[in-house]
């Protein structure tokens, strides 16, 4: 309670200093009395809407999971308040004036700035934002929870025992679950608890006996793994449009001279074209530029290629090491069977035969590049790739995108991951 008063007088105070100080970048210091007069008498009403529509967005909750959280609160709920003292001021400006709009937008900034910064550094004081993270088991998390974020673990052994912690900000699953009703559980939380469920990838491969692996339940508990919220994913794919076109615009003159140099080096397609498996499993036409000589393209599904394959044509060895063939992906991810970033698509010859590639992996779309080749080198091993795979599809947001697809750029240079 004290916590939360002291916010509340700290705020008033700052969001006062903004409009004060938005005053005096709009009319100067000449005369002071006639800066200040518009927001003289009716100071006390702004001030009350601001902080009622900042305790009614969450503001002066008890705890944050994460300072973007308490950020994303704070802009809210200052927008919100700026927008209904404008129109406060507006409905009584014959009693006590009114004064330019202008005033409004400069003071919501600088007040954004104040208040967030005050508001992080007294409840970090507190220890009032940390993440309260379930761990169901004894395995590590480190790798999936992160070594220094601030939070409060707390080890559980039965999945009915997430029944009495429903405050929780996520649930990690560091153990194998073993049977359908603690599975059919699990499902129906992630279905109705506003909480993230996350998975260990050290013991995901692992994570259900043989008898249940396979069973529908686990098909739909995936579909919770990765998925965002309407605005996220719009947002997602919005980013692989945009950037996607671009792409295509800026390079179209070299994806040309790569079509040509393909056709005439060897007999066969430009393009060459592979079924592979996408989200939820549903099978696309994956596009490339073909590599290899043409007859041997039937069974390269079945052998992937290496260093110094004899397979590989001379123009498509200098495509490959610069990841060029990869240029008509950009068409998959206009057309929606793939993302700009997220898991490598398979084909679905490994994908029928192991079982580690089904199921979570098949959680989100299929990505041109992903947290894997930005990690690690070509040749590292699959169990590996499908470890930062996993991490990838439960971290899955829009900010991790941009990150790993600037990170793209230098490993590509640095002929690393892939």
């Amino acid at each position: 309670m004290a916590i939360r008063t002291g916010l509340v007088i700290v705020n008033a105070i700052l969001i006062n200093v903004a409009f004060l100080s938005a005053f005096l970048i709009r009319n100067g210091t000449s005369d002071l009395s006639l800066t200040f007069q518009p927001y003289q008498d009716c100071f006390l009403f702004i001030t009350a809407i601001y902080i009622s529509i900042l305790a009614a967005c969450g503001v002066y909750r008890n705890r944050f999971k994460s300072s973007w959280e308490l950020f994303r609160k704070t802009s809210l709920g200052l927008f919100l308040g700026t927008l209904l003292s404008i129109a406060f001021v507006y409905v009584f400006r014959v009693r006590w004036g009114t004064f330019p709009t202008s005033v409004f937008a400069t003071a919501s900034i600088i007040s954004l700035l104040l208040v967030y910064k005050a508001n992080r550094s007294i409840l970090r004081n507190a220890k009032k934002i940390k993440k309260a993270v379930l761990i169901l088991g004894d395995g590590k998390v480190d790798d999936i929870v992160g070594k220094k974020a601030i939070v409060e673990r707390k080890k559980i052994h039965q999945v009915r025992e997430l029944l009495e912690n429903i405050t929780a900000d996520e649930i990690v699953i560091s153990e194998k679950i073993t049977d359908i009703e603690n599975l059919n559980l699990l499902l129906c939380l992630a279905q109705r608890l506003k909480v993230e469920i996350l998975f260990s990838p050290s013991v995901y491969l692992e994570l259900l006996p043989e008898r249940i692996n396979g069973n529908s339940n686990i098909d739909m508990l995936s579909t919770f793994v990765g998925k965002q919220s309407e605005v996220d994913e719009f947002l997602i794919r919005s980013l692989d449009v945009t950037a996607s076109v671009g792409i295509v615009i800026l390079l179209w003159p070299i994806m040309l001279v790569i079509a040509l140099l393909v056709k005439i080096s060897t007999i066969g397609p430009i393009i060459y074209k592979q079924q592979r498996a996408g989200k939820d499993g549903r099978v696309f036409t994956l596009y490339k530029f073909r590599t290899m000589v043409n007859d041997t393209q039937k069974t390269s599904d079945l052998e992937p290629a290496k260093e110094n394959d004899p397979r590989v044509t001379a123009i498509g060895r200098i495509l490959r090491r610069l990841r060029l063939d990869e240029l008509p992906q950009l068409f998959n991810i206009l057309y929606g069977d793939m993302s700009l970033v997220g898991p490598r698509p398979e084909n679905l010859f490994r994908v029928g035969e192991h079982k580690a590639l089904r199921g979570l992996r098949l959680a989100v779309k299929p990505g041109l590049t992903g947290l894997a080749q930005i990690r690690s080198f070509y040749d590292l091993h699959p169990k590996h790739k499908i470890k930062y795979d996993y991490l990838y599809i439960q971290r899955r947001s829009l900010w991790l995108n941009i990150y790993i697809l600037l990170l793209t750029v230098p490993v590509l240079v640095s002929k690393k991951g892939w």
